[in-house]
């Protein structure tokens, strides 16, 4: 009878672990759990003092708190390109500059109109302010002074500093630059 003959091959070589030799120790296992936790703690308080930190200095540029006030749309004021779309046959539009030294003349005229009752002025009033950088290319103060009062629509607007139009049916139908013919007008 033939024995059993292993062999072994000598490319293929068994690797024993021995666990009966290997330790684990439990006093280096928590002390690489103690530094773990250690090192997420100063960090989450490094990131709140970050944190603290940027709100106080925040709060200090915002002590110069401005009063927030509700938006109001006012339908009484128009760009020049909403003069001639109004909802009525019949109305007056007051064009000139809220910067202008005379500003609060002008506005004392519009104010006063406005204040009327309705059986005094039939008319319905809007303002548009010149100086507003989309009515600039119609605001014609400096060089020549030369406005257009024959303009019948707003392609041929060429204003001055003060001027009321009267608008009917969505046409150009009155246009006044003195400041006395307004006046006489708004009475």
């Amino acid at each position: 009878m033939k024995k059993n003959i292993k062999k072994e091959n000598p490319l293929i070589k068994e690797k024993k672990v021995n666990f009966k030799n290997t330790s684990f120790s439990s006093d280096e296992d928590e002390n690489v759990i103690k530094k773990f936790i250690i090192i997420v703690l100063v960090i989450a308080v490094l990131a709140f003092g970050v944190y603290l930190l940027t709100d106080l200095i925040n709060k200090k540029d915002d002590n110069t708190e401005e009063a927030v006030t509700k938006g109001v749309i006012n339908y009484n004021r128009l760009s020049i390109g909403m003069l001639l779309n109004r909802p009525y046959d019949d109305y007056y539009v007051m064009l000139y500059d809220e910067k202008d030294p005379e500003a609060v003349k002008y506005s004392t005229l519009l104010t006063n109109y406005m204040n009327k009752s309705k059986d005094e002025n039939p008319k319905k009033i809007y303002f548009c302010d010149l100086g507003n950088v989309l009515n600039a290319a119609y605001y014609n103060v400096g060089e020549d002074d030369i406005s257009n009062p024959n303009a019948k629509s707003i392609n041929e607007l060429d204003l001055g500093k003060l001027t009321l139009l009267e608008i009917k049916n969505g046409q150009i139908s009155r246009y006044i630059e003195d400041y006395n013919q307004i006046r006489d007008e708004l009475k």
